[in-house]
Parts: structure tokens; sequence; C-alpha cells
């Protein structure tokens, strides 16, 4: 298999895993996470950091707040606040719309992408790590597939 293959199937797994997790709360985007966050919360966050992985691997805008994105200086906090406030206009459909688009352009990209980049520590595959796949667990309880499948070259677990 090769490493693009590697990583699409991670992805692929670790997105079943956190749509079956999303499933859980029955359609309730307001249920609480803890820490202030709801699923509706933690469900824009992960879209808008797709599309941040995006960004990052194509150059492409993001289509909600590229205006916060570009502010100087960058304040990571400050931007996830504010995309946390510019998300909450938005409809329920419209998040869980974009939450599906976003993760469809990011597979999208890594399936375009060299094969090297996606080895572990590439460039396409770290940015997965960061803003993808590897960070679904910071807000649902899911596994980090990437970290299982890669342990000793992350550094991420022994």
């Amino acid at each position: 298999m090769s490493h693009k293959e590697e990583l699409l199937a991670a992805m692929r797994e670790t997105r079943a895993n956190l749509e079956r997790a999303v499933e859980a709360h029955g359609g309730r985007l307001d249920a609480e996470l803890g820490d202030g966050w709801t699923v509706r919360d933690a469900v824009a966050h992960i879209a808008l950091w797709e599309r941040m992985a995006m960004r990052k691997l194509a150059g492409t805008p993001l289509r909600f707040g590229e205006e916060i994105a570009t502010r100087e200086p960058w304040n990571l906090d400050a931007f996830n606040e504010a995309m946390r406030e510019l998300f909450r206009t938005l409809s329920d459909d419209r998040i869980m719309t974009e939450f599906a688009a976003a993760h469809r352009a990011l597979l999208a990209a890594v399936e375009a992408a060299a094969d090297d980049d996606c080895a572990p520590k590439g460039r396409v595959w770290q940015v997965v790590d960061e803003d993808g796949a590897g960070h679904y667990h910071y807000h649902f309880p899911v596994l980090d597939v990437m970290a299982e499948r890669w342990p000793v070259e992350t550094g991420k677990r022994a």
C-alpha cells in the first residue's frame, strides 16, 4: 500500500469514528461536550480546521472568515474565538453541510498529493495530523488513528 493510500485509509477510519461520535448525540447539535463547547461548536471547528489544512496544502482561501485568518499579528486563540462567533451565525444545516464539504475537499487534496508528501512526517501527512484527522480526538472521544498507526515516527505515543 502506498503512503497516500495509508493516509487516506487512516483519514477515512478516523472520520467514520468521528461521525459515529457526532451521531451518538442524536442530532442534537446543542448537546454540551464540556468546557463550554457544544457538538455544533466542535463540528464547526473541525470543518474550519480542515479548510485551514486546504489553505496550507493548496493555498485555497477559507470559505468563511478568510479576513480573520489573515489578521496580523496572528493569534491562534483569537482566531479560533472569532471563527467560533462567525460560525454561530450559520444555521445547523449550513454547519453540517460545511462539515461534510470541508472533509471531501481535504480528501481530494490528499488524493492529488505526491505519495512522498503523504508519508509519515511528510508535508501532507503533518497537515492532516495537525488540522484534520489527527485533530478530531481533541474534541470528541475518538481514537487518534494517526498516532496509533505511526506511534514511533510521530513521537505522539510510545
